[in-house]
């Protein structure tokens, strides 16, 4: 009986002793990803920001390629027309963007802010079905502000990672997911993100859509932000299969509106239609890839 009881004692020791799983980790890196819908740079910003998420992993986001293409991490705050998506050409807030940056910038239509995501599983494996999102601003409207649940896929966007023999990132081993099953387990992940901004188009016809109108559309759609500092954070969440929260990672915008860069009255009119459009869109469920607000 002594020592059954020994055994059972040692038994128990080994389990308290084990050591507590490990939980993954969520790293956000924002940046100012071109539009989506239309830009021509976007399908390789998107490569360039999966790749720089999987070399900085756990440190956050390394800037990679160049051009209108290039994923740059935003570590500085930005003003409210830099991150204007737009329906005529433009770039960081800047019409005919091929006259002021090159002509790899010409077609450009604006930029959003957008939220790079790289997940280590940390030992845990998980899918990306696992993975909701959450944005809200500081506005008194929280305007930006938009969520999506559930949702994400794989894709040359979003691409899941299984270690190879050496158990971690790199090495030559690793093989990526980008398709199939939302509910593959993989070792992590890396995505170029979702993200919303305002949306600047231009005046309806007869009104002739030069650089001048152009230019103001940008003005009124920046001037939604108010005045002073307003901040735009998003929040993944991955949960467990069971439910509940199994981890989460944040990142934030801190956009700036210089007092003289609200509108004069005479255009506020055009600022409060881009609103009462904004407000009609946001009943229409989100993509993964950006919100409903985007042009």
């Amino acid at each position: 009986m002594l020592k059954l009881r020994l055994v059972a004692a040692a038994v128990c020791g080994a389990l308290f002793s084990l050591p507590a799983a490990a939980v993954p980790v969520i790293t956000v890196t924002p940046w100012l990803a071109p539009n989506a819908f239309g830009s021509p740079s976007f399908a390789g910003a998107q490569t360039h920001a999966v790749n720089g998420m999987i070399a900085g992993n756990n440190g956050g986001g390394v800037a990679t390629g160049s051009g209108p293409q290039a994923f740059t991490p935003q570590t500085t705050s930005v003003t409210a027309s830099e991150v204007i998506v737009t329906g005529f050409n433009s770039w960081h807030g800047v019409t005919n963007p091929g006259a002021t940056f090159g002509a790899a910038y010409a077609a450009e239509l604006g930029n959003r802010m957008t939220f790079a995501l790289f997940i280590d599983g940390q030992g845990t494996q998980f899918s990306i079905s696992q993975l909701s999102f959450n944005a809200v601003s500081s506005d008194p409207g929280n305007l930006l502000g938009f969520g999506f649940p559930n949702g994400y896929t794989y894709s040359d966007g979003y691409v899941g990672i299984l270690f190879g023999a050496d158990g971690k990132l790199g090495g030559g081993d690793d093989q990526y997911v980008t398709s199939g099953a939302d509910t593959q387990l993989v070792d992590a992940l890396a995505g170029r993100g979702s993200g919303n901004s305002f949306a600047a188009y231009c005046p309806p016809a007869p009104a002739v859509c030069d650089d001048a109108a152009q230019a103001a559309a940008i003005a009124d759609a920046a001037a939604a932000f108010g005045p002073g500092h307003v901040s735009f954070t998003g929040t993944y969440t991955l949960n467990s299969v069971t439910g509940g929260p199994l981890a989460s990672g944040s990142g934030s915008f801190d956009i700036v509106t210089p007092a003289n860069g609200v509108p004069e009255p005479t255009s506020v009119g055009l600022a409060l239609l881009g609103l009462g459009l904004l407000a009609a869109s946001r009943g229409r469920r989100p993509t993964p890839d950006d919100a409903s607000t985007a042009p």
